[in-house]
């Protein structure tokens, strides 16, 4: 798999393509944000934001965690602007870019340890792209980064308090990191995957097993991942009316 990418320059040169595409439709896009100097000023704080973490991946800049927290979460704020133009101006040719760009930024910042709040834009960046992608190796890799990325989401995301939204990011990435073990068919990492899905969303467990087996019911799969998905299906039976 080789769409995305963790050096803080490729990273900017997504961004920067995205924004291109913006700028392109000065007008059209001074109007949606309602600000004189339009999406010049977005495109301004994203290229001190990118010199500023190419500093920190070179070690010429050292942040402290509280420091290293509010500067991620400036950068993913951008980021969203970014794409919230991106979606109003319907360009849709860079709904992959953008995809990518949010995933990789996820990655980067996880690999510096920093604590990621906002996971919206990753969580459906990494949703986007495990739905095109089919070779097993692929989704063992994207499941690998979308573990990394789940394990510094902060701790307020974790708690998971407040489910009244099906399409919250900490709900979208983890139930994406399964269906990639899963499309995998490698037995040892859905039962990994499957063992932590337990702890973080027992509640759809029972849901997320029944989906499967209903989609693998017309595939080829190995005698080892049927007697997976049987006796995890044994331990969360879906009692849901039909």
């Amino acid at each position: 798999m080789n769409n995305l990418v963790f050096e803080i320059d490729a990273i900017s040169e997504m961004a920067l393509k995205v924004m291109q595409a913006i700028l392109a439709r000065p007008e059209e896009a001074q109007a949606i944000m309602e600000n004189e100097s339009g999406p010049l000023a977005l495109a301004g704080a994203l290229s001190d934001f990118f010199e500023i973490a190419g500093a920190v991946e070179s070690n010429q800049c050292y942040l402290e965690s509280d420091g290293l927290i509010e500067f991620s979460a400036y950068g993913l704020d951008l980021l969203d602007r970014l794409a919230f133009l991106v979606r109003k101006l319907e360009i849709m040719d860079q709904r992959d870019t953008v995809a990518r760009m949010f995933a990789s930024m996820a990655v980067w910042l996880s690999r510096r340890g920093a604590a990621i709040d906002n996971l919206e834009g990753a969580a459906d960046g990494f949703g986007m792209i495990v739905n095109g992608l089919t070779a097993a190796d692929d989704l063992r890799e994207i499941c690998g980064l979308m573990e990394e990325v789940i394990g510094v989401a902060s701790e307020r995301l974790q708690m998971d308090e407040d489910r009244s939204n099906a399409w919250r990011p900490w709900r979208v990435i983890n139930l994406n990191s399964g269906i990639a073990a899963t499309r995998s068919l490698d037995s040892e990492l859905m039962e990994a995957t499957f063992n932590r899905l337990e702890r973080r969303l027992p509640y759809d467990m029972a849901g997320f097993l029944a989906d499967g087996t209903r989609q693998m019911a017309v595939q080829n799969v190995p005698d080892a991942v049927r007697d997976l998905m049987r006796r995890y299906l044994e331990k969360w039976p879906n009692t849901a009316p039909h």
